[in-house]
């Protein structure tokens, strides 16, 4: 998001005030700002305090928070999974205001308070409270769509939706939105936008589907409440609902998303419903034939429901084939060995996979215990 960005004249309304005066004047973003750091500092201490290495946790939390997906989730993280599991959608809600990291929550944190002033000098803290609201669901609700990861966090959308509205407000508004934003420079903020949606075809941990969801909602309200007349402000909003109401039935439905059936199997695999599972996996790996750790998926769904297991040891092996050592693959096949009765060469292959992995993975170090207890018996 840009800095402050004046190009004529004085800056009108608040932004040529300071101190605690600018700050009363900006009730809604500094609210916002609240929210979003004492969600992040609740999530971390959550976090931390569960983790077998809490220093680790708070350490690497500038970057990532690393092994707090569940803690975040809890939180209200938008889990996808959970979405289509459960129903979950006040997370298109709660997700704007989690991070994942204190540098993902320092920039946003940053661009709420560049952007928020001139949002709420302009249209009021009410319209700034929807205009934030509706840009981040939206986003959120984008990026569901078009599954674009596991897990989505961040108050990115609905900043995009404010910096949209403020750019399509500058450049077409009238009367008192046109006076309130003479002083912002829309070369500056198209520029900075421009950037940011480049950067997110460059950098994978960014909701680049989030990211144009929230700023096309922010440039409708823009237009809606640019004061050029009721019939652009109706057809603005009915933009609004309709993209809104067009994602909702996406999000609900998005089988056709390369990554849906993978991040279902493994969700449907953490809650033990192994045989949807291997459907899921499989259904993934008709589009993917050639993707070894699906192969390896289906084949482990297989086996953790005891269901297809000379299917499960082709497919396995082949997926072994390309990466003889890998400890998931090992570990597999080891496990399905154990399910048929093969306890010997189950073990050989469950050593195998311990190796590998150093001992440090413990489903696979399971696995060996349960191995060696079905060859005793």
């Amino acid at each position: 998001m840009p800095p402050r960005m004046a190009n004529e004249g004085e800056p009108k309304g608040l932004h040529g005030s300071t101190g605690r005066s600018r700050i009363l004047a900006v009730p809604v973003t500094l609210g916002v700002i609240v929210l979003c750091v004492a969600a992040f500092v609740s999530s971390l201490a959550a976090c931390a305090s569960s983790a077998e290495a809490p220093a680790d946790v708070l350490t690497g939390s500038w970057l990532r928070l690393e092994g707090c997906e569940d803690t975040l989730a809890t939180m209200g993280a938008l889990r996808l999974s959970d979405l289509w599991l459960d129903g979950s959608w006040w997370r298109v809600i709660t997700a704007g205001f989690l991070h994942g990291s204190w540098l993902h929550l320092a920039f946003n944190v940053w661009s709420t308070w560049v952007v928020g002033d001139w949002v709420e000098a302009t249209w009021g803290h009410a319209r700034t409270a929807l205009l934030f609201l509706l840009s981040s669901v939206i986003g959120c609700l984008a990026s569901a769509a078009w599954v674009e990861a596991p897990m989505v966090v961040g108050a990115s959308a609905g900043i995009m939706g404010m910096a949209g509205a403020l750019l399509v407000g500058r450049v077409f508004g009238r009367g008192p939105v046109k006076d309130e934003l003479r002083a912002l420079s829309p070369g500056v903020l198209g520029v900075c936008l421009a950037l940011q949606v480049a950067l997110g075809f460059f950098v994978s941990v960014i909701a680049q589907a989030g990211h144009l969801g929230g700023l096309v909602a922010g440039a409708l309200l823009g237009l809606a409440w640019s004061g050029r007349g009721m019939l652009l402000g109706a057809v603005a909003r009915a933009g609004v609902a309709a993209t809104l109401a067009g994602l909702v039935i996406a999000a609900s439905h998005p089988e056709g998303r390369p990554k849906h059936d993978e991040l279902l199997g493994y969700a449907l695999l953490d809650r033990n419903r192994d045989a949807e599972a291997a459907t899921a996996f499989d259904r993934a790996l008709a589009q993917r034939p050639d993707d070894t750790e699906l192969a390896n998926a289906v084949a482990y769904a297989l086996a953790k429901a005891g269901k297809h297991l000379d299917r499960a040891e082709v497919l396995v092996r082949q997926s072994l084939e390309a990466d003889p050592d890998n400890a998931d693959y090992l570990d597999t096949l080891g496990w399905i060995l154990c399910r048929r009765g093969q306890a010997d060469a189950g073990l050989i292959e469950l050593k195998r996979a311990s190796e590998a992995s150093d001992g440090a993975v413990e489903e696979i170090e399971s696995h060996l215990e349960e191995c060696k207890g079905s060859k005793a018996e």
